[in-house]
């Protein structure tokens, strides 16, 4: 089967299309009540695990339907969306209600018009919410090959097949992220979460590049590398980045779990090539290691028990022979476990190994062992309710029979004739095993769906920069009508996206999104620009790098009035000699003198801890707004702060030959 691979890319690029106005995932595509066509009724048979129309309309229900229940398939001719979209719908009902499980649908649609290429790009599975009216998405797949759409629900109702024949109006109405699957394979996923379990100094984001380059999603992020990802540029403080890193991280987790939910699920009873007991080692180490982290734990419990329900049913069980002298015996064995009251229906070993998933969710070895304890109780229930009055036994089931015609087996032999019936149940369980494993993937499915739209949330936070000039009264604002652009961009933004024009009171506001912000760059420095043409030609009047984002929005003020910063304090550091690239430790006193209009004097001595010679020593002007000392043969600089402050010493032509860095 041809499986349509969801890109983060695209997925993203539909997440951008949400934001210009078009519906994007396709729900809230307004539907009118369907008009019947063609309507089959089915009458479920002992052993029948799945049931097709005449025209291709199937559903596979596994063992979750009984003998006896009514399955009706009605092709539906629904009310025309767009010219553009052709609608292939069938209604699945169910005489006994909805399945207890997931049931995985097939329909069937034409082809004609689409090339080969654009046939997975054009086509997706819908659900007609009857409450709303509405189509809304579906975990769904394309087989290509059988032109037919796989859906994964568990809820009967009206589903669809949208064809959209008009390629510039495919994403609004196909989301990718609800394509059903697997972005990657099953190796790459292994290799993935073994990166995960090795814990290297760099493991998040060796899971990060493996996720993206996996699912071809890095060029999404072409402009940045991968640690640049992880920390938003260094743009956004730890609240912020931090959750982001984590919410990559667990779709990058979940979905390996899900491609090998989706790999025992789809080939675990069948092929050679999937190694169900490789990926329960590599699961639980996952799940060993993510014990302490509930946001990665979730994806590893379910992924665990889908390929281990897949593990019991492949189970080894021996068939032996059974002495002759105890055919009598296993014939009574036998009839208690035909009786209706011990009997059990594929249904009932269902309902009872998904009880006991759902009781054992955080603990998914502990319900695998539940699982194949209840099998092996089963087959031995017989010799313990018979073992206290095995004569009654005998009497019960054969007035005339004795203990010679039914002996009493050795253990070996009563282990023999409980392991000839394990050997049955287990041939006869294998739909049930392929039923459960199906429910934990459609339950990996879901959760890594949750995961998504968690990290597209992020994506699409939008982030404020509010800028305003400082007031003085009696003065008009010196930068209204200005421009002012966020900066550097990388290749892929344009500068008139990330410029505004102040307005008469220098008042503005830039707002993006976090996915729109990667793209640019994380630029994080405002330029100010006195005309348009002086921006149109990049002729910088002013410009300030901004502080990370530690919230959605950040308010910058431009400051007209210099305000004093307190220099004075004792600076410890080092001269670092260019020509030597000799480090020397230095002391330097600040001492304040006066205040003198836009600035402060400071006695500023600058000492060689060894030598107690000076390479700065005077009375020297500190202006306020720049931090900036006018001292000769020095570019010397204080922090914003006050705090710190560097100097770049030159000589008498204006090279540079040391720089001097100082903290108070």
């Amino acid at each position: 089967m041809k499986r349509k691979i969801l890109s983060l890319l695209l997925a993203v690029a539909m997440l951008l299309s949400l934001m210009a106005g078009l519906s994007g995932c396709g729900s809230g595509n307004q539907a009118m009540t369907p008009g019947t066509q063609k309507s089959e009724t089915f009458t479920v048979e002992d052993g029948q695990t799945a049931l097709a129309s005449e025209d291709g309309a199937a559903i596979d229900f596994g063992c979750l339907l009984e003998a006896g229940d009514e399955l009706t398939i009605q092709k539906v001719s629904p009310a025309s969306i767009d010219s553009d979209v052709e609608i292939y719908a069938y209604d699945f009902k169910l005489s006994s209600g909805q399945p207890e499980g997931t049931v995985e649908l097939a329909i069937p649609y034409d082809d004609a018009g689409l090339g080969a290429d654009e046939e997975l790009l054009s086509v997706c599975g819908k659900y007609l919410n009857e409450q709303s009216g509405q189509w809304e998405d579906v975990l769904y797949t394309v087989d290509a090959e059988a032109n037919k759409v796989h859906i994964l629900t568990d809820h009967l109702s009206t589903y669809s097949v949208f064809k959209v024949t008009n390629a510039g109006k495919r994403s609004e109405y196909i989301s990718d992220v609800n394509v059903y699957a697997a972005y990657m394979t099953t190796k790459q996923a292994e290799q993935l979460l073994k990166t995960y379990a090795e814990q290297g100094v760099s493991w998040q984001e060796d899971v990060i590049s493996a996720f993206l380059n996996a699912n071809n999603s890095l060029p999404m992020f072409a402009e940045t590398n991968i640690p640049t990802l992880v920390s938003l540029g260094g743009a956004y403080d730890d609240m912020i980045t931090e959750p982001f890193g984590n919410a990559l991280t667990v779709l990058g987790i979940a979905t390996s779990c899900t491609q090998f939910a989706y790999d025992a699920y789809s080939n675990g009873l069948t092929s050679k090539e999937t190694s169900i007991s490789g990926m329960k080692t590599v699961l639980n180490l996952g799940l060993n290691l993510a014990s302490s982290k509930k946001y990665l734990l979730d994806s590893f419990q379910v992924a665990y028990v889908g390929v281990g329900v897949i593990d019991i049913a492949l189970t080894d069980v021996m068939n032996f022979a059974i002495d002759t002298k105890y055919e009598s015996t296993k014939n009574m064995y036998d009839a208690y476990y035909a009786r209706p009251e011990n009997k059990r229906r594929v249904k009932d070993w269902y309902d009872l190994f998904k009880k006991i998933y759902k009781e054992n969710k955080s603990a998914p070895q502990t319900a695998l062992d539940k699982m194949q304890s209840e099998i092996d109780n089963y087959v031995n229930k017989y010799w313990e309710v018979a073992a206290s009055d095995w004569d009654s036994w005998i009497d019960a089931f054969d007035k005339n029979g004795n203990l010679s015609k039914y002996p009493w087996p050795s253990e070996s032999d009563r282990e023999k004739i409980s392991s000839n019936y394990k050997a049955e149940i287990y041939d006869y369980l294998q739909v049930m095993f392929q039923s459960l494993s199906r429910d934990m993937y459609f339950d990996a499915l879901s959760r890594r769906e949750k995961e998504y739209k968690q990290l597209a949330a992020q994506l699409n936070t939008i982030y404020t920069i509010t800028i305003k000039e400082q007031e003085i009264e009696g003065e008009q604002p010196k930068w209204a009508n200005c421009y002012v652009k966020l900066a550097p961009l990388s290749d892929k933004a344009t500068a008139k996206a990330w410029t505004i024009k102040l307005d008469d009171k220098s008042n503005g506001q830039l707002k993006f999104t976090l996915l729109a912000h990667e793209t640019a760059g994380f630029p994080i420095k405002l330029e100010f620009f006195k005309t348009q043409k002086d921006w149109e030609e990049g002729k910088v009047a002013a410009s300030t790098k901004l502080k990370p984002f530690t919230n959605t929005e950040k308010t910058f003020t431009i400051k007209t009035q210099a305000e004093k910063v307190d220099c004075s304090g004792t600076f410890t550091g080092v001269l670092h000699v260019a020509e030597t690239g000799k480090d020397i430790d230095v002391t330097t006193a600040v001492t304040f003198e006066k205040d003198f209009g836009d600035g402060s004097y400071y006695k500023i001595v600058c000492s060689n801890n060894e030598t107690q010679s000076t390479y700065i020593n005077g009375s020297y002007f500190v202006r306020w707004s720049t931090g900036e000392a006018n001292i000769a043969g020095a570019k010397f600089v204080f922090s914003a702060d006050g705090t710190s402050f560097s100097a770049s010493m030159r000589d008498h032509n204006d090279k540079e030959w040391g720089v001097i860095t100082c903290q108070r």
